[in-house]
């Protein structure tokens, strides 16, 4: 083998030129016979099943399949958004209304709203609510019995206004407007004891002047109670300015419309004698009873 550059012999086995440096390729001699036999080899083993292993097919999605995959996936995200937003708008709502619960201003001005649209039920709640909040102030139980009259709920109209009779925070003026409309509502209903008890117990000087028609004054005895030796003559007198009737009893029992009727003096005769006696006004109303006790010792009557 020479150098292709230099045409120096090359020693076999060498792969490069001594001389000048050139690198030799060997090229292998070319045998049309071998070829063909490797040809033959290759084309078999292509074509056995047994040399060559099968590459496992992968199976392709549905391209339906993946769509609605998808679709899934968005919808269950889009409820999941959905259902945070709902549970912070309702948050927000109850802590609003809430606020509002507790607010007194918001009360009052919504039962200012509902009264004037003529809606009293929305506007008593309101104004229950408010009362609730401040159970000091006496004008919103003003504004809440005016709101049961209206109603014409005279349950709750009358509890309200007794409330704010007693209430100690009620100013006399105050006192007197809210036992004015209660003894208008007892009249109505024919109580006329409770507007007698509601007057005595009043300590207001110009509601006793203006309902005392409804009162009822005990009578008086002309007699002390005590022993005389002859017998005597009871008068009971009635210390009323108005109409009524006068009931006695003389075995100790509570005189009322079962007693007897007082018209003429009683004769006191010998022995014990227990008189009560009590006045009863137009209206039926009792007065308190009085008691008188007399011994008489001897059957003469007094001069």
């Amino acid at each position: 083998m020479v150098c292709p550059k230099c045409g120096e012999a090359i020693p076999e086995g060498k792969l490069y030129c001594e001389k000048c440096g050139e690198e030799i390729q060997i090229v292998p001699e070319y045998d049309p016979i071998l070829d063909i036999q490797l040809g033959q080899e290759e084309g078999t083993l292509k074509k056995s099943p047994q040399r060559v292993a099968a590459s496992p097919k992968k199976e392709k999605t549905p391209l339906n399949s993946r769509k609605k995959g998808k679709k899934a996936v968005y919808l269950l995200h889009a409820f999941l958004v959905l259902l945070v937003i709902t549970v912070i708008a309702l948050s927000y709502v109850t802590q609003r209304n809430v606020k509002r619960t507790q607010s007194l201003d918001y009360q009052i001005s919504q039962a200012e709203k509902y009264q004037s649209l003529g809606e009293y039920s929305k506007a008593t709640e309101c104004y229950a609510r408010a009362v609730e909040l401040d159970a000091g102030n006496v004008e919103l139980l003003e504004k809440l019995a005016n709101l049961y009259f209206l109603q014409n709920d005279q349950a709750w109209h009358e509890a309200i206004l007794r409330k704010i009779i007693g209430h100690e925070n009620a100013s006399d003026l105050q006192r007197r407007k809210a036992s004015e409309e209660l003894i208008t509502l007892l009249v109505k209903k024919g109580r006329f004891d409770e507007i007698s008890k509601l007057i005595k117990t009043s300590k207001d000087e110009v509601l006793y002047n203006s309902y005392r028609e409804y009162l009822s004054q005990a009578p008086e005895f002309s007699l002390e109670e005590g022993t005389y030796e002859d017998m005597q003559y009871l008068q009971i007198a009635s210390t009323s300015e108005f109409d009524g009737k006068i009931y006695y009893t003389l075995d100790g029992s509570t005189p009322g419309e079962n007693g007897t009727l007082y018209s003429l003096p009683i004769i006191l005769e010998p022995g014990k004698t227990v008189v009560r006696a009590c006045f009863i006004n137009e209206f039926g109303v009792k007065s308190d009873i009085i008691t008188g006790t007399y011994v008489i010792e001897n059957e003469g009557v007094a001069e």
